[in-house]
């Protein structure tokens, strides 16, 4: 246990956390970075602790109802930077939802975001995620993407890792409150039939594939 610990306390690269739907903590040795907090609470789940150096919103409406008193809230189209952080908001609203989608740059490691996105991206969005290393996309269906439609978008932007979210998992089904699909379809559409589930993924730029896209799977943190 304390040679864990030990691991933990020399990393030098980023540690993402899953925490259910679109929301994901980022952290460095410095920074800590929080996407969609709100997003677990929505299906009945307990979400992170409110602490972190930003707040990213993919859907701006989140603002209004989180109450966060220590860190920037982004939730809204535009460039910022924030200790370092660089943070790339593009408008991708459509009729029936307000959404903004994301890329953010820490330690020279490009993510992108799409929150829980249901259409397919126009060619400007995608230019949008132009470079990404690390693409977070929901796969479930519903109200975010399906499977299919989250692969294309996959094919498009072609980035070195993709994590999978916005889908029902064994580990915590019994509390969700929303219909979505389960992961199976996503990896059938990948072609990936053996995956490893990790608790967290720990992540430094050396260690991006240099070839075709990994699919890494968390367990979302409940």
């Amino acid at each position: 246990m304390r040679l864990k610990g030990l691991i933990y306390l020399i990393f030098n690269g980023m540690k993402i956390t899953w925490y259910g739907q679109s929301c994901f903590k980022l952290q460095n040795n410095q920074e800590i970075v929080i996407i969609d907090p709100r997003g677990p609470k929505k299906v009945g789940l307990k979400g992170p602790s409110l602490k972190a150096t930003i707040f990213i919103l993919t859907d701006p409406d989140d603002k209004k109802v989180l109450e966060i008193k220590d860190g920037m809230i982004i939730n809204s189209p535009g460039e910022y930077e924030v200790k370092g952080i660089m943070v790339y908001g593009i408008d991708c609203s459509r009729k029936n939802k307000n959404l903004i989608i994301y890329q953010v740059e820490i330690d020279k490691i490009k993510y992108g975001f799409l929150g829980e996105i249901n259409t397919q991206l126009k060619s400007e969005e995608l230019e949008h995620l132009d470079g990404i290393d690390v693409l977070f996309v929901p796969v479930g269906g519903k109200d975010a993407l399906n499977a299919d439609k989250a692969v294309e978008i996959i094919n498009s932007v072609e980035p070195k890792i993709v994590i999978p979210c916005c889908y029902k998992s064994a580990s915590w089904q019994t509390k969700i409150k929303t219909n979505i699909g389960t992961l199976d379809e996503f990896l059938k559409e990948m072609g990936v039939k053996k995956v490893e589930k990790l608790e967290k993924l720990l992540l430094n730029k050396k260690d991006l594939p240099t070839e075709e896209t990994k699919v890494i799977i968390l367990e979302p943190k409940i």
